[in-house]
């Protein structure tokens, strides 16, 4: 499965949405076509009913949906993949029980990106790239580390971690693959909007 090129949207219900459905849904009308459910607490039902009606949504729109952490919900929902964190399930056994699923692994080194390719994952989600509001105690790996990240794998890097609109062509120009967004389109006073913004930032850069 070709994973998109560009912004990847990541859902949030602290901001300027009501709930985690409603970033979904902003990002896609928004031109998004990779999304990431993001859930830290909350009930499986919950979690489940949620990441059913993003799968719905999705399929609505012809994007690929990531659940993040939760291999249970990622497969219980019918999403294409799960982004697993270093804390999480292994990718290589992740990879070797549900094959055909997309895994996405965190990298905040080179060493680490090294390894989440090597234990099989389609993509690295690479950072934080600034500090951002929603990762506060991330190392920063900067512009250039972001660039060595990308240099040193044969597999997609999305950026992530504090990213704005005015960095997009910069995170660009390292040769990542896409930017993960959170707070600079949902904490937007018109996230629908900066999800276009975002989007035609990308495209034009």
């Amino acid at each position: 499965m070709k994973l998109p090129k560009g912004i990847y949207g990541i859902t949030d219900d602290s901001y300027n949405v009501k709930s985690h459905v409603d970033a979904a849904k902003i990002f896609l009308e928004g031109g998004i076509r990779i999304i990431q459910y993001r859930r830290k607490e909350g009930s499986i039902r919950q979690m489940l009913n949620e990441a059913k009606e993003i799968r719905k949504l999705c399929n609505q729109y012809g994007a690929i949906m990531i659940v993040d952490d939760r291999v249970d919900i990622a497969i219980l929902s019918d999403a294409d993949g799960v982004h697993v964190g270093l804390e999480d399930a292994p990718v290589d056994e992740v990879k070797r029980r549900f094959s055909g699923i997309i895994i996405g692994a965190s990298a905040s080194t080179i060493d680490e990106a090294k390894e989440g390719e090597r234990a099989g994952a389609d993509y690295l989600g690479a950072g934080s790239i600034f500090p951002s509001p929603t990762k506060p105690d991330y190392r920063i790996l900067g512009l250039d580390g972001l660039r060595k990240v990308v240099q040193s794998v044969n597999i997609p890097v999305y950026a992530i971690g504090g990213i704005t609109l005015e960095s997009i062509p910069a995170i660009k120009a390292t040769g990542a693959w896409g930017a993960a967004v959170i707070s600079g389109i949902l904490a937007a006073r018109d996230p629908l909007e900066m999800a276009k913004r975002f989007v035609k930032a990308w495209d034009e850069a």
